[in-house]
């Protein structure tokens, strides 16, 4: 395999969005230590290991679909990192990459169906239904006004929910409320997306919610969303009384209270799209990893 391949492939995984499946794996961990006051190691690894590949495998799929439906061309596609359109990558080896990003996945959820019983697989198939159905399919989720809250659900609720019960080995409904900043999190960053790429997105036929409420809304809803975002760890620890995690996710978001500004000022559009997303996915790791810390920090004080 050559150099110009194994950068291909990474390019096609997109590393830098890996944010949005480790940081719900994180909170997982934190809800297990609140649980349990204890981590399985294994489990944890496994449950690491399957998101990221998933998250891979999503990405390949949505960058092989955007090119075949024509969705992104050389001319209008931002991305300088798209492996298909600006480094030349055959559909077919993107579409192949995807899969096999997808059975990498299934490998340690095997261990995890394994040693944990059924509720791993049922969750497991629920995602990679969503997954092969965000960007494929006579309706692919990703050109409905759906796909920013079917996203969050799955990555930013569903990962909690497995990896808590590949800790616990109890199916613990009440994770997806405490998961809901990363839910948030997780749309809020799709939001963002769509929000860029009303432009393109408009003459390829996609209905988002973005294309169907328009760019001046879209920007309004966005900062609305952006601050219920930031703000919704106060509001779910201060229901449940955990006044010390309180504090600590309070003191944490003062120290990037500034990125929050900045991104708050940010017009969505083609122009300030990089600023955009680089400045979303970051808010995704700040806001899910302080919200983890304080859950932790509140139990052991």
């Amino acid at each position: 395999m050559t150099k110009k391949s194994v950068m291909n492939i990474l390019n096609l995984a997109a590393p830098q969005t890996w944010t949005g499946s480790v940081t719900p794996a994180v909170l997982s961990l934190a809800l297990s230590w609140e649980r349990t006051h204890r981590i399985e190691i294994l489990p944890a690894v496994c449950t690491f290991i399957t998101v990221l590949f998933m998250q891979a495998a999503v990405n390949a799929f949505d960058d092989y679909a955007d090119f075949v439906k024509g969705t992104d061309t050389l001319e209008n596609s931002p991305d300088a990192q798209d492996a298909v359109i600006v480094h030349g990558m055959k559909p077919k080896t993107a579409l192949a990459a995807g899969i096999c990003f997808l059975f990498a996945a299934a490998v340690p959820a095997v261990y995890l169906v394994i040693s944990c019983g059924i509720v791993p697989l049922v969750i497991g198939i629920i995602g990679a239904l969503v997954l092969t159905f965000y960007a494929f399919g006579p309706f692919p989720i990703c050109y409905l006004p759906l796909g920013e809250l079917l996203c969050g659900l799955v990555m930013g609720g569903l990962i909690p929910l497995a990896g808590v019960y590949a800790q616990t080995k109890q199916l613990d409904l009440f994770v997806l409320v405490q998961a809901i900043p990363t839910i948030m999190g997780m749309a809020v960053n799709m939001f963002s997306n769509n929000g860029c790429d009303i432009d393109k997105d408009l003459p390829a036929g996609r209905k988002t919610l973005a294309c169907l409420i328009g760019q001046r809304r879209t920007d309004v809803l966005y900062r609305v969303l952006l601050i219920l975002w930031v703000a919704s760890p106060v509001i779910i620890l201060s229901a449940r009384l955990k006044w010390i995690s309180v504090i600590v996710y309070s003191m944490a978001a003062l120290a990037f209270l500034h990125l929050v500004a900045r991104q708050f000022k940010r017009r969505l559009g083609p122009a300030e799209r990089d600023g955009v997303m680089t400045g979303a996915t970051t808010l995704v790791s700040l806001v899910g990893i302080s919200y983890s810390l304080a859950i932790v920090t509140g139990v052991i004080l």
